[in-house]
């Protein structure tokens, strides 16, 4: 039954990304149709404080607007729901949240031994699938962020942590912390860091820019883009 509710939730991730990549006016996944189009995208959408980073700031410049946001109570976000309403309490102080406009799905899975931050982001260009490696498939929309490497759209075999559903919505200029990552949303997207590891991620349905010590890197197999420090 777990296998089986796994790999259904893993096709409906896949059947989504391919309804993303078939043109960059269609949103994937389940972002409202209302949203706006220049929500979440690296676009010159700014917030209250002046938005948030763009490529080429440094990682002090980063964290410093990071830490500036409001703490958002990480109790509101200790719950995974799915779309049938199965409410899923979350352990190990993981969160899980979703931006305003649903473009953003984001979860820690320390309950499960896995370290990284993993998000779910409706790309306007998700990355070519690359070379295949192994079983599964490859979810274009999949950004995993460990600090000392980042990747967007790798190959899966299930929805990982993604099976158990989507978190609460969290309000822009919110500041959320889960283990070693603190993210901040901002309308502009979503930044996170790793402050061991002196690096940090911009999410948007632009793509990922990277800062600190993360650079972009040749894709591995299976990887549509890495970027490593």
């Amino acid at each position: 039954m777990v296998v089986g509710m796994r790999i259904a939730a893993l096709t409906a991730l896949v059947l989504l990304v391919a309804g993303c990549s078939a043109t960059t006016d269609q949103q994937s996944r389940t972002a409202p149709a209302s949203a706006p189009a220049d929500s979440e995208s690296t676009s010159t959408t700014t917030s209250s404080t002046g938005g948030a980073p763009s490529a080429g700031a440094s990682f002090a410049a980063v964290d410093e607007w990071i830490r500036d946001g409001r703490a958002a109570d990480p109790a509101q976000f200790a719950t995974q729901t799915t779309q049938d309403g199965t409410a899923t309490p979350l352990k190990d102080n993981d969160v899980a949240f979703t931006s305003p406009t649903g473009k953003i799905k984001c979860t820690s899975d320390a309950e499960e031994g896995m370290p990284d931050l993993y998000c779910l982001v409706d790309l306007k260009h998700p990355p070519a699938e690359s070379t295949r490696s192994g079983e599964g498939e490859f979810v274009a929309n999949w950004i995993t962020y460990s600090g000392t490497k980042a990747t967007v759209g790798s190959m899966h075999g299930d929805p990982g942590p993604f099976v158990r559903g989507y978190g609460n919505k969290l309000p822009y200029g919110s500041r959320i912390t889960a283990g070693d990552y603190t993210c901040r949303l901002d309308s502009s997207g979503l930044v996170c860091e790793n402050k061991s590891a002196q690096s940090a991620v911009k999410m948007s349905d632009a793509g990922l820019v990277p800062f600190g010590c993360l650079g972009e890197q040749t894709p591995t197999e299976g990887v549509g883009e890495l970027y490593g420090c």
